[in-house]
């Protein structure tokens, strides 16, 4: 097999002709059996060697699906070995081509730039870190580099697919909790570990898909937001002090500030080892958070006053609250969902794409925990959610005349969260006013 291009023929079969992977069979339960076999036969195909470009083929072909229809994926159980679901077949199918695959060059600029570890995994514990590592760094990469990123994470998953698909001794398999014995001396994987790596690296691949979203639609903003406008905005938000005395709006700001802290690839393994028992975002948050740290946080949602929230020190705390008050404004004066219409957030992104598209008014997002807008098929981005935020409201002022979805008149929030009069410039000779005295 070395050297031989496997890839799969147009007839259904495994073979050298071809230029195109086959389709996959659908995976519903009617035809499960011819989905297995098809995934079976990729296994199969990738037990040698294979060449660079039937590797990338087959690469591109299981991460795509997988980026598609993990969550579907993970919910369609054999019903014979009910520990396995569709999304570890698939998963287990692409370790078996990238147990072959070389090491792949990463820019160390970049890891030096950013404090990344080594995409070297010598033991399970190391993969099973490096996944992590890769959830806790999406906030710092700047969602222009992707390249760079997906050189990493690519990596990274070529480094984990060899505890995926082969036998080690203990001195690699160091994660008890994660590894069955087959022998005096040989430890796998088991389906538990599979399933904790599958997640994390499914939901690697959709996150680096909303980045390649939304990279080909950068344009720079076409409104600035001046400092000015800032200050009156936060002095505007500062006013609403009634949303605060209702202890629904405060439920309401503790569920964004989770949605921003929660881990949905831990989720999914929760899911998977509690046979189908799907827990809220805050039970996912607090078990990975320390229960303090949630709680202190949890306490200011609820009891603090407005002025505080709207200048917590915690990121998550203030753009939460933040988000809750527009949304809460929005519904008030106008019964208007704000999050529903006219939100977009992560994953959704991938989802929701030809919808961002054809969308005629304005979108706010959040992607890699950044804020912009997508208007007109262009993605903006802006330094914090204030900005997004005031981009929002000008596009839909300047571009919309203050109209959204041709029935909800904004005229009077856009009046009230942007100044109408714009502060008098000083001179730029002396940076005094001068006054004419006549006695």
């Amino acid at each position: 097999m070395e050297g031989t291009q496997v890839t799969l023929g147009t007839q259904g079969s495994l073979g050298t002709q071809g230029s195109q992977m086959q389709a996959v069979p659908r995976f519903e339960p009617l035809y499960l059996s011819e989905y297995i076999d098809y995934w079976r036969d990729v296994y199969k195909a990738g037990t040698g060697p294979p060449t660079r470009e039937a590797l990338l083929q087959v690469e591109a072909h299981a991460e795509a699906h997988l980026c598609k229809h993990f969550h579907r994926l993970r919910l369609v159980i054999d019903d014979d070995h009910f520990e396995w679901n569709m999304a570890m077949v698939v998963f287990v199918a692409l370790c078996q081509w990238r147990s072959h695959a070389p090491a792949v060059a990463v820019d160390q600029d970049f890891l030096l730039a950013h404090n990344l570890l080594p995409p070297r995994a010598d033991t399970l514990a190391d993969a099973v870190l490096l996944v992590k590592h890769i959830d806790d760094r999406w906030d710092q990469w700047p969602i222009t580099d992707l390249p760079n990123v997906r050189q990493y994470v690519l990596a990274v998953h070529r480094a984990l697919a060899k505890f995926v698909v082969r036998t080690h001794t203990l001195k690699a398999m160091d994660r008890w909790n994660f590894i069955d014995t087959i022998g005096r001396e040989q430890f796998r994987l088991k389906p538990n570990g599979i399933m904790h790596l599958c997640a994390h690296a499914c939901l690697h691949l959709k996150s680096l898909r909303v980045a390649s979203i939304l990279n080909g639609r950068i344009a720079p903003v076409p409104f600035t937001v001046a400092q000015h406008q800032r200050d009156h905005f936060y002095a505007f938000a500062t006013k609403q002090e009634t949303y605060y005395s209702i202890r629904t709006f405060r439920m309401r700001i503790s569920a964004f500030v989770w949605m921003f802290m929660h881990d949905e690839a831990e989720r999914c393994v929760h899911t998977y080892t509690r046979a189908g028992e799907v827990p809220t975002i805050y039970s996912s948050v607090t078990s990975k958070f320390p229960s303090g740290h949630v709680g202190n946080l949890q306490h200011d949602i609820l009891y603090a006053e407005h002025r505080t929230l709207l200048h917590h020190d915690n990121e998550h705390v203030r753009d939460g609250n933040l988000l809750a008050l527009f949304e809460a404004i929005v519904r008030t004066l106008y019964s208007l969902d704000f999050v529903r219409y006219c939100y977009c957030w992560e994953h959704a992104v991938v989802d929701m794409q030809r919808q961002l598209d054809v969308a005629v008014h304005p979108i706010l997002v959040r992607a890699w925990a950044k804020w912009g807008v997508v208007h007109a098929g262009k993605f903006h981005p802006c330094k914090a959610l204030v900005d997004a935020i005031l981009l929002w409201v000008m596009i839909v002022q300047k571009d919309h005349a203050c109209t959204v979805l041709k029935t909800f008149n904004l005229t009077n929030l856009v009046h009230q969260c942007l100044p109408l009069n714009l502060p008098e410039e000083e001179s730029d000779e002396s940076g005094e006013a001068v006054f004419e005295v006549c006695l």
